[in-house]
């Protein structure tokens, strides 16, 4: 009597049943939340915005002369401007043209929002006064406000 071996090994269906359970693992952590990358951007576009009003803020209150033939201290601002879709961080009046602005590119899901409000800002020199006035943002799914007070004071 011959006695062969037990063969070792795995059934196609085996093979498939495993494949299976290993492709729906892997699509439950293939599955990304959308509005987590949303909520990134709009929360880098809110800091980018303080972070250039602060700039400009800082600027006006180191009375700072920007370009050739400056000899005195100049206000200092910052504005959108929908041309360029920048933020135009200037010096005396908000030209995205001149020598002395400086252009920082918006986010044009959130700037170009018809619910998004970006109203001019000028820093007085020395002090850091201005206007007070609020920016409202908005990307479709999230609001949120950044509020400037008559001395600069930023609260986002």
């Amino acid at each position: 009597m011959i006695i062969y071996p037990k063969k070792q090994g795995l059934t196609l269906i085996e093979i498939m049943v495993v494949i299976g359970i290993v492709g729906i693992i892997i699509s439950f952590g293939m599955v990304v939340d959308w509005s987590i990358i949303n909520r990134d951007n709009f929360m880098v576009e809110q800091d980018k915005i303080v972070s250039i009003l602060q700039k400009a803020r800082s600027r006006a209150m180191a009375n700072m002369c920007l370009g050739a033939g400056c000899t005195d201290g100049k206000k200092h601002g910052v504005c959108y401007d929908s041309t360029s879709n920048s933020y135009v961080i200037f010096q005396n009046t908000c030209d995205p043209l001149a020598s002395t602005s400086e252009l920082i590119p918006a986010n044009i899901n959130i700037s170009e929002n018809s619910a998004t409000d970006f109203p001019t800002f000028v820093f007085d020199q020395l002090t850091g006064n201005t206007t007070s006035d609020t920016i409202h943002i908005e990307d479709g799914i999230k609001i949120t406000e950044i509020t400037i007070n008559n001395e600069g004071t930023i609260n986002w």
